[in-house]
């Protein structure tokens, strides 16, 4: 598998699973996976747990399976010998961290202070868990220490939900958001799978933030891009500028110097996050043929193999 890391920033969200009833434990995890989200921390608050852990890792093979509330390193390398992809701790405990960096298992520990956090770093880690983040300041506090801490990012939860997680989504400091949300009490107690599938795929439309970027048009030659780009700007007082292969009029229309992808020209999809944005799109089962960077290496354009309507479809990162 994947480093578990990774997958997390792929994934961008971290459902807890915290249920006293083991059995329903694999179905929760499943209803989420099944709404495009196949990770889950299931978090140790009391002696059910274990089992509950052991019963999503054996149901959901491939998907991503975390240990939460883990207080030490008894409680770590039982969770890591049950299959947990990964630890999630309160705090900063060096013992506990340092057992799962032999274990080769990444941790994320609570950390919401400098102090915490400067441990933090100094085991390695560049992940931290923010939490209670509603209580602690939230996103502005987060921003704030990722002044001092330019190295480091968060996993936020506490208080996160539809109406507020947005600003989260659009942050480079967030690693992934966490939180309960993602599992509503009322579809746990009832047993409404299909609710919390919903509720996971409505949380990754929100944590993708998928709008209208901007519509690419082939043109033959420079003069006429050039042409194009600056009858659109007159018509609708668009400033143009230019760039290597094309002009813009505005963040609205690109006109090409030469003719690109797609028999008309392309249009661009923004979202909060590329790499999020790719890992969901092929999940579910679609391809891309083409990426570039910029000159800093930060992916600017991810080109889906399918085309619509004589348009080539590409990711762009919001402007």
């Amino acid at each position: 598998m994947e480093n578990a890391l990774d997958l997390i920033e792929k994934i961008g969200l971290l459902p807890l699973v915290n249920v006293s009833d083991p059995e329903k434990a694999a179905p929760i995890a499943q209803a989420l996976s099944d709404g495009g989200i196949a990770a889950v921390e299931v978090t140790l608050r009391d002696a059910s747990a274990f089992e509950s852990l052991a019963r999503v890792r054996k149901a959901l093979p491939n998907a991503l399976v975390g240990a939460g509330t883990v207080h030490n390193v008894a409680d770590a390398e039982k969770a890591i010998d049950l299959g947990a992809d990964f630890i999630v701790s309160p705090g900063v405990c060096p013992e506990t961290i340092q057992f799962c960096q032999t274990r080769q298992t990444p941790i994320i520990p609570g950390a919401v202070t400098a102090t915490e956090i400067e441990l933090a770093r100094s085991l390695g880690l560049s992940v931290v868990k923010f939490f209670p983040s509603d209580v602690l300041g939230g996103l502005k506090a987060i921003n704030a220490l990722r002044g001092p801490f330019s190295d480091v990012r968060f996993v936020p939860t506490g208080g996160i939900n539809f109406d507020n997680m947005t600003p989260y989504a659009e942050s480079k400091s967030v690693f992934a958001i966490g939180g309960s949300f993602l599992t509503p009490n009322a579809a746990v107690a009832s047993g409404d799978w299909n609710a919390i599938s919903e509720t996971a795929s409505r949380a990754v439309d929100k944590l993708l933030g998928f709008t209208m970027g901007h519509v690419g048009v082939n043109c033959p030659t420079v003069d006429v891009a050039r042409a194009a780009a600056q009858e659109f700007a007159d018509i609708f007082r668009f400033n143009t500028r230019e760039i290597d292969i094309s002009f813009f009029a505005g963040s609205a229309v690109e006109t090409m110097k030469k003719p690109s992808f797609g028999e008309h020209g392309h249009i661009a999809i923004a979202t909060n996050s590329m790499k999020r944005a790719i890992y969901h799109l092929e999940r579910r089962g679609y391809s891309f043929r083409f990426f570039k960077n910029n000159d800093k290496g930060e992916m600017i354009a991810a080109y889906i193999t399918n085309e619509i309507g004589g348009f080539a479809i590409h990711l762009c990162v919001k402007y």
